[in-house]
């Protein structure tokens, strides 16, 4: 499905890895002005850049494109991130959230978190994702303009199967709820929220908690009988960006292969 964004100006947290990555060159191959916020280091974007140039070649990458190391776990950083899309682009129009992190161990999160790492995910994941909805509406109600919001939460905040994954299951159920609470404040401003939840996606982090051994048996209990790709997100969260949703608020999109009906 392909939509017009010709001019929009979007902002994406987590923008060039994994399923931010896929939804980047899906906005800018339909004419938006990508802002993204991102933990990469500038040393690492002239090659994440000429990836995205042979994915979306017609799309004027090197005009259309904009970068801003972002921590979301920092305040300050989400307030340089909204500032410096203003400063380049004069407005912005949509927001994709999807910035997140999940715990790193050599086995994988194998084991129950401390408070320490509790709160560490939970604040990115959840607080991040607060932080910059929140300044993203303020400035639309600010200006009285439309807005329109995608989180990226996940089905691990609908269905717990891991009960080691305790952080990440309830900074995604953390987002589910927000994404009600949002979209329930802002839905006569004109301003829409909605979120998208994805299954077992082939990105970077997914490769951090399984192991190459495990893909098979996950796999198996997918009811689709395959993991899914950024791309499969990336339509799914376009779609809801799009006018073809200007009736849909507060709602959830399950992209998970059938995962959470099994």
């Amino acid at each position: 499905m392909s939509y017009n964004f010709l001019n929009k100006v979007v902002v994406v947290t987590g923008g060039l890895s994994g399923i931010g990555l896929s939804t980047t060159i899906k906005l800018l191959r339909q004419g938006a002005k990508v802002v993204v916020g991102d933990l990469a280091h500038e040393q690492e974007i002239d090659f994440v850049v000429s990836k995205i140039n042979e994915s979306a070649p017609d799309s004027n990458v090197h005009h259309n494109l904009r970068f801003l190391r972002t921590n979301i776990h920092s305040w300050q950083d989400n307030v340089n991130l909204v500032d410096f899309a203003l400063d380049e682009y004069k407005g912005i129009d949509y927001v994709v959230a999807n910035a997140a992190m999940i715990r790193r161990n050599g086995e994988g999160a194998s084991d129950e978190p401390t408070l320490d790492e509790f709160n560490e995910v939970v604040n990115v994941n959840l607080g991040g994702t607060f932080a910059f909805n929140k300044l993203c509406i303020n400035y639309w109600k600010e200006f009285k303009k439309s807005g329109n919001i995608v989180n990226v939460g996940s089905v691990f905040g609908h269905k717990v199967t891991d009960p080691n994954l305790v952080d990440l299951n309830y900074s995604k159920s953390g987002i589910h709820t927000l994404t009600k609470s949002m979209a329930l404040g802002c839905a006569s401003l004109g301003i829409r929220v909605n979120e998208v939840c994805p299954g077992f996606i082939k990105t970077p982090m997914l490769e951090t908690v399984l192991g190459s051994d495990q893909y098979d048996h996950i796999v198996n209990g997918i009811p689709m009988q395959k993991i899914g790709d950024g791309d499969d997100v990336a339509n799914a969260i376009c779609f809801l960006l799009s006018d073809d949703a200007r009736y849909i608020t507060g709602a959830s999109v399950v992209v998970d292969g059938g995962y959470s009906c099994s």
